[in-house]
């Protein structure tokens, strides 16, 4: 075979190979081998099958409650739209309240400490069942009542809701959400009183501290208010 035959046989066994991959790949039989190559756990690799998060649907609202428009939460935030939140305000039964930290990672007020633990109220969710849901998530509290308190209106320039205040009483151990809480503690109202002079507290949940002051002061959440309120029903 004369030199230039032989390198007319290389290209073309090469432009054959090269064709031949490129129409498995287009057809898709290249990725079945692919995934079972690259473990038998069949974990997406590189690109090729994506996992897109759930959108989690949020409710705008009117300032009568009414509904408007089911939104995806990032753009409720985005455009500061008026919904619905809960803050739930965890007592140990010896009266002090529980506080924690929010993670650095939170779209709103991120590092900020936060006197009840909050959450946005997605479509179709009564507050009754986010209160419950919340306080099961970020603190890992099952079984512990919580009782429905008042209702507050907030709005500044991070978050505009109608919120739903409830309170919990629990002196059980806790496990954080790590993508919520990075820390936490039982206060004594003096402490929480120092946060808030501070300017340290979430904006939302110091107010809502500050309108339950008004309505009962210092007295004792456990032994004093909650005797005369019926639980709601918590069913997690």
């Amino acid at each position: 075979m004369t030199p230039l035959l032989f390198t007319a046989a290389v290209y073309g066994w090469i432009g054959f190979t090269v064709g031949y991959f490129f129409r498995k790949w287009l057809e898709g039989s290249l990725l079945p081998r692919f995934h079972a190559q690259a473990g038998s756990s069949a974990e997406p690799q590189g690109r090729l099958r994506p996992v897109l998060p759930a959108t989690e649907m949020v409710d705008w609202i009117d300032e009568a409650g009414r509904v408007l428009q089911s939104l995806p939460r990032a753009e409720i935030r985005g455009r500061n739209l008026l919904h619905r939140v809960t803050a739930t305000f965890v007592f140990h039964p010896d009266g002090r309240l529980f506080v924690h930290q929010r993670t650095l990672t939170k779209d709103v007020y991120p590092g900020l400490f936060d006197v009840c633990v909050g959450g946005t109220v997605v479509s179709g969710e009564t507050c009754e069942q986010n209160a419950c849901r919340e306080v099961a998530e970020e603190l890992g509290i099952r079984g512990a009542p919580v009782y429905a308190l008042f209702g507050h209106r907030f709005a500044d320039a991070a978050t505009n809701s109608t919120i739903r205040v409830f309170a919990c009483v629990y002196a059980g151990p806790m496990v954080f959400q790590p993508e919520e809480v990075a820390d936490g503690f039982w206060a004594e109202r003096s402490a929480v009183a120092a946060l808030l002079a501070g300017g340290r507290v979430c904006p939302d949940s110091a107010q809502g501290w500050r309108l339950y002051l008004e309505r009962h002061g210092s007295r004792n959440f456990a032994r004093e208010i909650a005797p005369g309120l019926s639980p709601i029903g918590c069913d997690l």
